[in-house]
Formats: structure tokens, C-alpha cells, sequence
């Protein structure tokens, strides 16, 4: 079902009354409400039976998948303090026991961790894919420290997460 009602097709509540079941073939063919005018100002949508179930299931999707980015901004800020120093493993492990892919490479190396973060200003996690398909990003925005001898650390400074 395409997301746009369309207000070209429309109907009167009288055309409504006279043959409902005319508007509902008309919203099928369209794949699309109809929109209802009463007077000149719109009273209603009617939808067919699939269309609307698909509406319903879309907006319980979505409020599915809000929880669940919900519940994961909260577990991430139980495993990493923004602002304070941590490695680029540590950051690596904490995100993985959240289901997030690795970022090391075969060799246990974190460099393209830090190379990323020094090119983009950010690091890209993807959460690995349920049964709903939903691709989750974290954006762990930060900056290489300067405040240690070691290369791999980093100050977290947030962490943002998407759906695409």
C-alpha cells in the first residue's frame, strides 16, 4: 500500500450512502484512501480491509522498532560512560555483547577502528539482523585521545543509533 492518500480521487458522503462498495473498488485499484467530502471539507478516508490492516501492522512496526532503539540507547549508556577515556577493544567488546558486529579484523587489530574515527569523526556499527531484517547503526562519535601514550585510546563523546 503506498504511503500517499491520494485527494485527486474523492468522494461525497452522498456517493457514499448511495454505493459504498463503488469506493472501495476505487481505493483498491488505486491502492490508495479515497477521501470523503462532506460540503466541501474532507470528513473521512475510506480504506479497504488491506489497506488498513497494512497500516495498522506499519505503525506497530514502527512503534517496535522505537522501543527496541530505546531499550538499546539505554543498555549503551549502562556499558559506556560518554566523555571518559576507554580502548578501541573495550568499545569494540561492550558494543558486541549488545549483538553490534565486530569491528576487529582477523589478526585481533583495532587500527581501522581509529582510522575511521580520525577520518570521519565517527565509527560505524551495524547490529547484526534479527528476524525483522531491521538494519540498526550505532554511530559512536569521539576523537582519538591525546591524553595517553597509547594509540588506541578514545573519548566516546556520543553515540548515535539509526535505522535504515
Amino acid at each position: 500500500m503506498e504511503n500517499k492518500m491520494n485527494k485527486d480521487v474523492s468522494f461525497s458522503i452522498t456517493d457514499v450512502k448511495q454505493s459504498p462498495m463503488t469506493i472501495f473498488e476505487t481505493a483498491k485499484e488505486i491502492k490508495a484512501g479515497v477521501y470523503i467530502y462532506n460540503r466541501n471539507k474532507v470528513a473521512g478516508v475510506m480504506l479497504t480491509v488491506d489497506q488498513y490492516e497494512a497500516l495498522i501492522k506499519k505503525k506497530a512496526t514502527e512503534q517496535s522498532q522505537d522501543i527496541k532503539i530505546g531499550q538499546l540507547n539505554q543498555a549503551i549508556r549502562q556499558k559506556i560512560a560518554f566523555g571518559s577515556l576507554m580502548s578501541t577493544k573495550n568499545l569494540d567488546d561492550q558494543l558486541v555483547s549488545l549483538e553490534f558486529i565486530t569491528k576487529k579484523n582477523d589478526l585481533d587489530d583495532y587500527n581501522e577502528m581509529m582510522n575511521e574515527l580520525n577520518e570521519t569523526g565517527k565509527i560505524e556499527y551495524q547490529l547484526q539482523k534479527k528476524e525483522d531484517r531491521t538494519n540498526i547503526f550505532a554511530e559512536v562519535i569521539g576523537e582519538q585521545s591525546n591524553q595517553s601514550h597509547l594509540s588506541d585510546k578514545l573519548i566516546v563523546k556520543k553515540i548515535h543509533l539509526r535505522i535504515d
